[in-house]
């Protein structure tokens, strides 16, 4: 579906604990997307920007985006079940107004995300993607945000996990072919090798959070902010509290293209900077309370191990 400008909504409701049967139904399929009040921008397509384009998005005047809506608060379904919002899909709508073109955004499963960038079913991905080492190996970044991983464990922490070396011998959660899931298997081999943490890969976050619920684990790793962002819409009825006190593994969040799209690469790149610079992104982060991750720079790669 083409972009326009569809019903806004700054609901930041997400049914994390029930539904998920319903919302897996989506996947694969594309969405509305409905950007925040806060987020939407009056600036006009700059040009300069749209000559970067490559000439086949130039002739359509559309760049095919994929994502994954459960993993709020990058991006998440609405309460009507269609609309997707977040960090991701209003840094998208600016992105894509500056530069003069629409956009379609596809809610697919996280793990299919880049066999589906590698057949060229999207042009990039917009789905809260850890920056590293060895993702750059297939895949370039612009880079949009910073965060750190979070331990997620019930409230009350039962099992007092601090840091990532209280995992060994236990069960946890992630989301599968995520960076967190990379992050223990490096732990096992490592840290852990003599007791190693049992991972249990889950196809989308909400599901991660339930193993915690039913016992099944004792703790889920995941980007920061997706953790307090979640334990914050529980409000009181949160059972949930995050257990590290000090930042593990700080890195980069980035949009994902191919290799061989260098000229879109840079030209997201190139707007996202000037975003940066009229303030627009800035106020894009703070509609979603995620100010305190912002970037001086539209970064190209960098990442962590």
């Amino acid at each position: 579906m083409t972009h326009t400008t569809p019903r806004m909504s700054r609901s930041h409701v997400l049914a994390l604990f029930a539904g998920i049967a319903s919302v897996a139904l989506l996947a694969g399929c594309s969405a509305t997307v409905a950007p925040t009040p806060e987020a939407t921008t009056s600036a006009s397509a700059d040009s300069a920007l749209f000559a970067m384009l490559p000439d086949d998005i130039q002739a359509s005047r559309e760049i095919k985006v994929g994502t994954e809506a459960m993993y709020a608060p990058y991006e998440y379904l609405d309460t009507d079940g269609t609309s997707i919002v977040g960090l991701d899909p209003d840094l998208v709508a600016a992105l894509t107004e500056r530069l003069g073109v629409t956009f379609t955004l596809t809610n697919a499963a996280f793990d299919g995300l880049l066999p589906a960038l590698d057949g060229n079913r999207f042009d990039l991905l917009a789905a809260g993607y850890t920056n590293t080492v060895e993702r750059q190996k297939n895949y370039d970044f612009v880079n949009y945000f910073e965060s750190s991983q979070a331990i997620v464990v019930k409230a009350g922490n039962p099992e007092k996990i601090e840091g990532m070396t209280d995992l060994c011998g236990q069960a946890v959660s992630v989301l599968k072919a995520s960076a967190q899931e990379s992050m223990l298997t490096e732990l096992n081999s490592a840290d852990c090798a003599s007791d190693p943490v049992e991972i249990v890969a889950l196809p989308d976050n909400p599901s991660a959070f339930l193993q915690i619920q039913s016992g099944r684990v004792v703790a889920v790793l995941v980007q920061d902010a997706v953790a307090r962002y979640n334990i914050a819409q529980q409000g009181d009825r949160t059972g949930f509290a995050v257990a590290n006190t000090e930042p593990i593994t700080p890195t980069v969040v980035g949009m994902m293209f191919r290799q061989d799209s260098t000229e879109l690469r840079d030209a997201i790149q190139a707007t996202l900077q000037s975003l940066i610079e009229d303030g627009t992104y800035q106020s894009i982060l703070d509609s979603h309370d995620l100010g305190n991750g912002a970037l001086d720079m539209a970064t190209v790669n960098g990442g962590v191990e």
